[in-house]
């Protein structure tokens, strides 16, 4: 189990709050009613103002975001929310107090059918709403970075689920261990991978982030123009460090001269590397070698 408060909770309630998403999110909003979706907001330029996980509940939509993100997401929903008739409520600072908890790993399923009862298979962003004595929580299917599933709900029913499932046989995780799992599947976080100054093309996650064949959105054209036409000036990698751990924000050099900068380096070791992720500059050659506060720095292949 992890920790997973600290993401900021919104609903979208009201007349259409999936034809205010489909105006300005990059990804297609599913049409069934219980399939959810990952996408970003982004300015009139193309830059990412905030990532979002989209979930449905009933009529209601469930947006959350890194807290690094969550005030851009409020300002830009609130801004076009009055012309769909959608209201966007912040759960998370609401009276009863939204919040998430993460179950991954391989029994994840089996504790899942044991509390809730019933099959417990979902797809990534796949809903499912579940009763836990009096109250009810979202379940929601998580394949990256490791396979499993989110609860979200008000505080009180999410910490109930928490201690049911430790008596099942589930595990408190760190941080430290969700963060290098992270790393390792090359999974890039608001916040410290992608910032407002991103383009989606530069983070790695356009695949999961934009669909090329839906409507427009502000910085469409940004976007198609350097999926179709070009490529970004930098483009974030993940990376094998060797020796000491190195600190985030450090230069990666080639031949002496900035490649590149880290954007997150994992807490924990993985054998004995530290994995990172990075941002290396087009004209970087992946062939040479790189290196970082005088550590030698391997850029690994995308399929490992």
């Amino acid at each position: 189990m992890v920790d997973r408060s600290a993401r900021t909770i919104l609903r979208l309630s009201g007349r259409d709050p999936a034809g205010l998403l489909a105006a300005i999110l990059t990804n297609k909003v599913p049409t069934e009613e219980n399939r959810g979706v990952y996408g970003a907001l982004l300015d009139q330029k193309g830059r990412v103002q905030t990532d979002l996980r989209v979930l449905k509940t009933g009529e209601d939509i469930l947006a959350d975001a890194e807290p690094e993100g969550a005030a851009a997401a409020g300002k830009i929903l609130g801004r076009y929310a009055p012309f769909s008739r959608v209201k966007v409520e912040d759960l998370s600072g609401s009276e009863t107090r939204w919040t998430a908890l993460g179950l991954y790993g391989p029994r994840a399923g089996e504790l899942v059918e044991a509390l809730f009862g019933g099959a417990a298979r979902l797809a990534e962003h796949e809903t499912r709403e579940v009763a836990l004595g009096d109250g009810t929580l979202l379940l929601v299917g998580v394949s990256r970075p490791i396979p499993g599933y989110d609860l979200l709900g008000p505080e009180a029913a999410v910490s109930a689920a928490r201690e049911m499932l430790v008596e099942l046989g589930a595990t408190l995780a760190g941080s430290e261990a969700y963060e290098t799992a992270r790393v390792e599947a090359a999974v890039p976080r608001f916040g410290s991978d992608i910032t407002p100054e991103n383009f989606p093309g530069e983070t790695g996650a356009v695949g999961n982030m934009v669909s090329f064949e839906k409507g427009c959105y502000p910085g469409q054209e940004t976007v198609a123009r350097m999926h179709y036409r070009g490529q970004p000036n930098k483009r974030l990698h993940r990376l094998a460090v060797d020796g000491e751990r190195p600190e985030a924000g450090t230069q990666i050099l080639q031949n002496g001269k900035q490649a590149g900068r880290l954007t997150s380096v994992a807490p924990l070791p993985v054998g004995d590397t530290w994995l990172a992720l990075g941002y290396l500059s087009r004209s970087t050659d992946l062939n040479l070698p790189l290196e970082t506060a005088g550590q030698t720095v391997s850029p690994l292949p995308e399929d490992t």
